[in-house]
């Protein structure tokens, strides 16, 4: 992992507990418990921690070591209703889970991800897809072949690195660090899921696009409710144990039209909410597409007077040269008269 995506989680965290320290305050009858108290570990963290150990004890022996591991599961679950000018278009729940696994070789100073010269060696690491089944083992064997893939990659990239002149003269003029080294975060957090019902949304997504038809401006619309649930895993070898989740909710609202001049004009409206209580009614719902509505027509109106503005210019100076050539004849014509 680089040090960009270190950041990122590190900004995550702080955001969570601020969120989990608001809640505390404004909470009736609130306790104070330790801070995993009040979240169960999943089984599948003890995994990763597990083969974790195993792995730099293994790959942390070899020449080059592997001195930094880390291990990250996202595990989401998804639901997506579709509707399009009045008709369901498409309707699905999907559950998925990825491993991403970050092996550095050599040290914090100089590691397989050093720029040479020009060249920057790739250092985001791929994703696999891993079982969705909570089956410790299974993911223990996924992590360990993809660990064993990523430090034969890292071994390869570091002789390659270390035999070349430009690093040996980087050395001696003392670049920063390869990778910075990071004070261990633990934080468990409750996991999340989602339970939607699609039927109630499928209709709503058919009402809300057919609502649209009554403008003859709109020539497509399209309504999208989607659902998420994500769970994060993650351990490293600097001691960073994490578990946090995340519910989100978001239904969109597009659509599109034509100007008379052929251009796409289009417009787009969303609603964000994190609550299943907090959802739009339908009340407001169709006060933003008669927001939109107004404004698509509104553009397509702008779009036919400056389409005629233009018109107008450009047949105007065709007027006003043969006015001038007429004028400038008469003149002409006026002097060759006798006195």
């Amino acid at each position: 992992m680089n040090n960009a995506k270190r950041s990122a989680w590190a900004s995550y965290l702080i955001g969570l507990g601020l969120l989990a320290g608001l809640a505390t305050l404004f909470a009736p009858k609130a306790e104070a418990y330790p801070p995993d108290a009040q979240a169960q570990r999943s089984p599948l963290l003890g995994a990763l921690q597990a083969e974790l150990d195993r792995s730099m004890k293994t790959y942390g022996a070899q020449d080059p070591a592997a001195y930094y591991i880390g291990y990250a599961v996202t595990d989401t679950q998804r639901v997506d209703v579709s509707g399009s000018n009045g008709a369901l278009l498409d309707s699905r729940a999907v559950r998925n889970r990825y491993l991403e696994v970050s092996v550095r070789a050599g040290s914090y100073q100089l590691d397989d991800t050093h720029k040479v010269g020009e060249r920057q060696v790739q250092s985001d690491n791929p994703v696999v897809a891993v079982p969705v089944d909570n089956d410790p083992e299974v993911l223990r064997r996924a992590a360990w072949l993809e660990t064993d893939k990523q430090y034969r990659a890292a071994e390869e990239a570091l002789i390659k690195i270390k035999t070349g002149k430009e690093v040996k003269v980087e050395t001696v003029e003392g670049k920063a660090p390869d990778f910075s080294r990071e004070q261990p975060h633990v934080s468990i957090s409750p996991q999340v899921s989602i339970n939607v019902d699609r039927t109630p949304w499928e209709a709503k997504v058919r009402a809300y696009t057919k609502a649209f038809r009554e403008s003859a401006a709109i020539i497509n619309s399209i309504v999208t409710f989607s659902a998420q649930a994500q769970n994060v895993l993650q351990v490293t070898s600097e001691g960073t144990q994490l578990q946090f989740g995340q519910v989100r909710y978001r239904l969109e609202l597009f659509i599109q039209g034509k100007a008379p001049d052929g251009m796409d004009i289009d417009r787009y409206y969303n609603f964000d909410w994190v609550d299943p209580k907090e959802a739009p009614d339908d009340k407001a719902v169709y006060a933003a597409e008669a927001t939109m509505r107004k404004e698509l027509e509104g553009q397509r109106r702008t779009n036919l007077l400056e389409k005629s503005r233009r018109a107008n210019s450009a047949a105007f100076p065709e007027h006003h040269r043969r006015h001038h050539h007429e004028e400038a004849g008469r003149a002409g014509f006026a002097r060759l008269l006798p006195v």
